[in-house]
């Protein structure tokens, strides 16, 4: 049975609009009869478990650390909603339960759950308001900020316990086989990201807590009750042990070694080691090649190397890949994923070995250090991969689409390419584009770059001999002739940001805001004329000459921005590019805008995500 999915996931605690709608609770099945309920009604509440969330990665778990002993209405195993079994207390009920020490970090709560109902002054109901219109709804949500039934600690970063704001809700839903448990408080601390890894917290029960015929806790059983906060902990590997992957992906343009953590890292603790490899992981074995002196040292179409340091004197010699045993990193937007990569491309056809090195150090927000040991498949903090063969992926655009003008076609592989290897006799592009570069590469990409006009059909064809090497020299041999004829829209706006009622939210109070006007083609900006635009403010604002992002003969985006020369104050505003506004591209060709465009937005300063480390 699964009771009230809501309680300990989301903020707000609405739990009594929620459950009434799902029949579990209505306002005052606080005050009705135990009937079919499980629970023990009579004596004082008992308190048979005290849970604390340990699940990053489903924020579904509760993890017993208190288990009342000789009680057989204590839970043992419970059906999960995502139909898992979980074993809350052991079922031998003389053994007690294993102190937690994996709380999750960014998410921590704890459930008290008792044998009987509680009397609900314990929690204040809040009713509802229509945000529409500021009348009541008949539907509540729980608080007991106010009533604060515990005492909830934690150790500080500087050390000693001081106590931890919290907030929660009181549960009178479940016993023990449902999920979750109850009746129950929750405690819910107001921000438990302040709180480090690797530091202890404990719970205690005050004497308020009582039942509905006003008899408290017993004494013997309000605690404290410990627990300890996870230490910074994979919880997810990409490529896992055993899969099979491009080689491009694990290289920096290429979607790389993600490692999702349990908590926020601090990115300066990642690669912070002296030497040639500062982010304490190792890709294994190395790569090695034959030297290319056709290119200096970290130009040209080849991987400069080194033999003891120095650069490759002559043809042939055997070397190892500059970087390979150096890697980089970054955390992504989220703070709890990181992405390693080599600096160097790797092989196809090959057996590789990532793992942190033992002893490896990282920080949490706090400045909390954790200590990986002896790296391992299971802890998630080694796996090793294959790279699948050198091998062609696709060529786009598709045969017959209508595309944008900045889609320029190309030719994908799974690796790192050489792109001298496709020489001018294997293809032909008709008609040339504008400023074409034919070929070049990005990456693991031929692009046959260039100015493309609008409403233009075009043929590429690649020859049935036509061959690619990546850099290792592994070869790609076309089967057959590929050829593939698009055809370019007409000039258009492709969006305005900020979009039509959003909310542009500026990243410091200094921030200047932009209009970007983005296009299908590569567009000169200084033919928009201030004309042929207008910004309603409440004050004069001034606008710096246009300025462009992208439009390049490479660039698959282009964007005409106008930007603020002084900082704007929150508020509503209002841009219109006006009928008739004439705009070129880089070619000379005229777009025209139909009809007035506007967006209306709001401006609003950041509100930074600061916590305050207890």
């Amino acid at each position: 049975m699964f009771v009230d999915p809501t309680h300990g996931r989301l903020k707000g605690y609405a739990k009594y609009a929620l459950g009434a709608a799902a029949g579990v609770f209505v306002l005052g099945a606080c005050g009705d009869p135990e009937q079919n309920t499980n629970l023990r009604p009579e004596g004082p509440p008992d308190v048979l478990a005290v849970l604390v969330a340990t699940d990053p990665a489903a924020q579904l778990y509760e993890s017993a650390t208190y288990c009342k002993v000789d009680d057989e209405k204590r839970p043992t195993q419970v059906g999960l909603p995502d139909f898992t079994l979980s074993q809350i207390c052991d079922a031998d009920l003389t053994a007690p339960a294993p102190m937690v020490t994996s709380a999750y970090p960014d998410g921590w709560y704890v459930r008290i759950m008792f044998d009987e109902l509680l009397d609900p002054e314990v929690e204040e109901l809040i009713e509802i308001l229509d945000p529409d219109t500021g009348e009541g709804t008949d539907t509540f949500t729980g608080t007991i900020a106010n009533t604060q039934p515990v005492v909830l600690e934690c150790e500080s970063v500087a050390g000693g316990f001081v106590e931890v704001p919290y907030d929660g809700y009181y549960s009178p839903a479940g016993n023990a086989v449902t999920w979750p448990l109850g009746p129950s408080l929750v405690i819910k601390p107001d921000e438990p990201r302040a709180i480090a890894t690797n530091k202890m917290c404990r719970i205690t029960l005050r004497d308020t807590i009582t039942d509905k015929s006003g008899n408290p806790v017993p004494a013997d059983q309000r605690g404290p009750f410990p627990f300890k906060i996870a230490p910074i902990t994979p919880i997810a590997i990409s490529p896992a042990d055993g899969d099979e992957v491009d080689a491009f992906a694990l290289y920096d343009n290429g979607d790389n070694i993600a490692i999702t953590f349990n908590t926020a890292i601090d990115e300066s603790s990642l690669c912070d080691e002296p030497g040639p490899n500062p982010c304490e992981v190792t890709i294994t074995p190395p790569d090695t090649g034959l030297c290319d002196i056709a290119a200096a040292p970290g130009t040209g179409s080849g991987l400069s190397c080194v033999i003891g340091g120095a650069a490759c004197a002559g043809a042939g010699e055997t070397c190892i890949y500059q970087g390979v045993g150096a890697y980089g990193a970054s955390v992504t937007g989220s703070e709890t994923d990181v992405w390693f990569y080599s600096v160097a491309p790797v092989q196809t056809e090959k057996d590789y070995t990532f793992a942190f090195i033992a002893g490896t150090k990282i920080k949490d927000r706090c400045g909390v250090e954790t200590t990986f040991g002896t790296p391992s498949v299971e802890d998630l903090t080694e796996a090793t991969y294959s790279t699948l063969p050198f091998d062609f992926n696709s060529l786009v655009p598709g045969n017959g689409d209508t595309v944008s003008n900045l889609r320029k076609p190309t030719l994908s592989f799974n690796n790192v390419i050489d792109d001298a290897s496709l020489t001018t006799t294997e293809y032909t592009l008709n008609p040339a584009p504008g400023s074409a570069g034919l070929v070049s590469t990005t990456g693991a990409n031929l692009v046959w770059s260039g100015h493309y006009a609008p409403a233009t059909a075009y043929t590429l064809t690649v020859t049935g001999t036509a061959d690619v090497k990546d850099v290792f020299g592994k070869t790609w041999t076309n089967d057959a002739e590929k050829k593939i004829t698009f055809t370019t829209q007409p000039i258009a706006v492709t969006s305005i940001s900020p979009a039509n009622n959003s909310v542009s939210v500026k990243a410091t109070p200094a921030s200047n805001t932009t209009i970007s006007i983005s296009f299908n083609q590569s567009m000169n900006p200084a033919t928009l004329d201030p004309t042929e635009w207008t910004f309603t403010s409440p004050t004069a604002v001034v606008f710096g000459p246009p300025t462009i992002s992208g439009c390049a003969a490479t660039s698959t985006t282009c964007s005409i921005r106008l930007t603020t020369t002084t900082p704007i104050a929150p508020g509503a505003y209002k841009f219109t590019l006006k009928q008739g506004a004439t705009i070129s591209d880089v070619l000379g060709n005229v777009y025209t805008q139909a009809a007035d465009r506007t967006v209306s937005f709001t401006v609003e300063n950041a509100e930074p995500d600061v916590v305050i480390c207890l």
